[in-house]
């Protein structure tokens, strides 16, 4: 119900200049200047926190989602303080390899878990395009997940 909500809402943001005016009032400055025309970090998270729900087994698919939650944002606080400018860089994307780990350590995911799903979820935070590390890595974390247990 509420990824609905989010995709209508998202849908009516894109679509009518009206209602993306409204929405970014509401939002109070959330959207990036690039996001105007394009889809939202938010709404592709929402999908992709969603389709890791559906997709896996509760216990993945909570996993999946923290290491999301989690390591994609140290990836960008890293990388925008230490990558010298690029997109994605080596040191955000080995911060994101070491939250991911220590989130999946907490949640005792067992060591090959803990491996498998820091390399995927670093290696899926480098997706080249805009916004999609937010749909890709709780996909890839839960595959992994999965396959390994």
């Amino acid at each position: 119900m509420l990824v609905a909500l989010a995709a209508a809402a998202e849908a009516a943001r894109l679509a009518s200049p009206r209602a993306g005016a409204a929405l970014a009032r509401l939002a109070r400055g959330a959207f990036r200047p690039a996001e105007a025309r394009a889809p939202s970090g938010a709404a592709t998270l929402a999908l992709g926190y969603a389709l890791a729900w559906w997709l896996f087994s509760p216990a993945v698919a909570e996993a999946a989602i923290v290491v999301t939650a989690t390591a994609d944002p140290a990836a960008a606080l890293v990388g925008a303080r230490y990558g010298r400018g690029a997109t994605k860089s080596l040191p955000g994307s080995l911060a994101c390899a070491g939250v991911a780990a220590a989130v999946l350590a907490l949640l005792r995911a067992g060591p090959a878990g803990i491996v498998a799903g820091a390399i995927g979820a670093a290696l899926a935070e480098r997706v080249p395009w805009r916004g999609a590390d937010n749909l890709v890595v709780p996909l890839v974390v839960g595959a992994l997940l999965r396959w390994i247990s």
